[in-house]
């Protein structure tokens, strides 16, 4: 402990440690910051700051690491009464506590600026662990780098580019699963799925101390040889645990259901996870623009956020996307118009069916529209096809009367609709 505190106080990485607390800051809330107020999402946002902190921090390892041979003292270094891998992991140690501690700072105001909107509850620690992993990777391997090519310059550099792209193109959620952008409230992060990334963390740090450089008593091509044979017999452990973590499925499962979601105080009712319960407000806007629709559209009693009824419902319950209420809306959208109209059928011929795809497709825009309380907004593109959304954004500011006439033309097409 003693080293490590001698190593903390004399490392440069002290005169960046507000770098590392600035770029903390700017990827947390350079993004849209939909997330405050949201203990799941707000934890997934805390843990973003990995993907970039793990890089710079590689780049610095790798600096570090090389100094020693830079400065000629690596028989000094070999010679020294403490075992070489104490010395290594006290320079890993020193990087990762400077690093997890701006790390530590961004999760601190994450959860400082989510309080007050969130209610009960905290930040998800699976969320932070997994951004701790990816640092540690990325520091290991920079240590690694920087020891056997101690350049002051090319090394750092291609440690911290080399991770990023390595974590970019490999390291998201649907392949080696090293960080996530989304904690939605019907997942989470499965314990066993992080401790193997956590597995592969701590054995690129094995690899990182205990592979030696040189070998005392040998030269040439031979010390050479004899130099690396450590090397890939620690590297076995971290290729192992990579196996795991590429064949252990995504790191993020489906919760278990609730036993108790909470829901509007609504005629329609619409329920959500407990986590979003800052949405509340909103929804019920919403529930009172569906009970206030034309007589001749029919709502279910209830609606439900994805997850809180298991495998039922999944095709029509909504999910709530970057905090969108038009993500919302449209999936309400689908579950009026079906109880608005009769149980799908075969249609007799490929006419009738266009245009009874053509109906839906309009009045899905119309009731998903009047449900937002305004048109589809300008940032979500695409839509039914075939349907005109600025002509659908002037419908639902025409009288009432005319609203109801232009959807009963709808639906008797689709109701008249011949099948076999």
């Amino acid at each position: 402990m003693r080293i490590l505190v001698m190593e903390l106080r004399r490392s440069p990485l002290r005169w960046w440690f507000p770098v590392l607390v600035a770029l903390d800051m700017a990827v947390l809330f350079g993004r849209a910051q939909w997330w405050i107020g949201v203990w799941p999402q707000a934890s997934a946002a805390a843990q973003v700051p990995a993907f970039y902190l793990g890089p710079f921090l590689a780049a610095y390892a790798a600096w570090a690491s090389g100094r020693i041979h830079r400065l000629g003292f690596e028989d000094q270094h070999i010679a020294g009464t403490r075992p070489r891998w104490q010395v290594e992991g006290t320079h890993i140690a020193a990087v990762a506590v400077y690093g997890g501690a701006a790390y530590a700072v961004g999760a601190a105001v994450a959860a400082a600026v989510s309080y007050h909107d969130a209610g009960p509850g905290f930040l998800w620690p699976g969320y932070l662990l997994l951004g701790g992993a990816l640092i540690v990777v990325c520091i290991a391997l920079g240590h690694l780098a920087g020891r056997w090519f101690p350049s002051a310059f090319a090394t750092p550099v291609i440690s911290g580019l080399a991770c990023f792209l390595v974590v970019t193109m490999n390291g998201g959620p649907s392949k080696a699963g090293l960080f996530v952008l989304s904690g939605a409230p019907d997942v989470e992060v499965s314990p066993g799925r992080l401790a193997v990334r956590w597995g592969l963390a701590l054995s690129a740090v094995a690899v990182a101390v205990l592979t030696p450089r040189t070998l005392p008593g040998y030269i040439g091509a031979r010390g050479t040889l004899i130099a690396r044979l450590p090397a890939i017999g620690t590297s076995v452990l971290a290729l192992a645990c990579l196996a795991g973590v590429l064949t252990a499925g995504p790191v993020q499962t489906a919760r278990a259901e609730p036993g108790s979601p909470t829901c509007t105080r609504t005629e329609p009712k619409i329920c959500v996870w407990p986590e979003e319960r800052k949405y509340l407000p909103r929804l019920e806007a919403m529930a009172a623009r569906v009970s206030a629709l034309p007589a001749v559209i029919t709502s279910p009693s209830e609606f439900h956020e994805q997850g809180l009824r298991g495998g039922k419902g999944q095709d029509i319950d909504f999910s709530i996307f970057e905090g969108s209420m038009w993500e919302v809306a449209d999936s309400m959208s689908i579950a009026v118009s079906r109880a608005s109209t009769p149980p799908f059928c075969q249609a007799s011929d490929s006419g009738a069916e266009d245009r009874r795809m053509m109906a839906y497709f309009e009045l899905d825009s119309w009731l998903a529209a009047r449900i937002s309380g305004a048109g589809q907004p300008s940032d979500i593109h695409g839509g039914p096809p075939g349907v005109d959304q600025k002509a659908i954004a002037r419908l639902i500011k025409r009288p009432e009367p005319a609203q109801e006439n232009w959807a009963k033309k709808r639906i008797k097409v689709i109701k008249d609709t011949p099948c076999d």
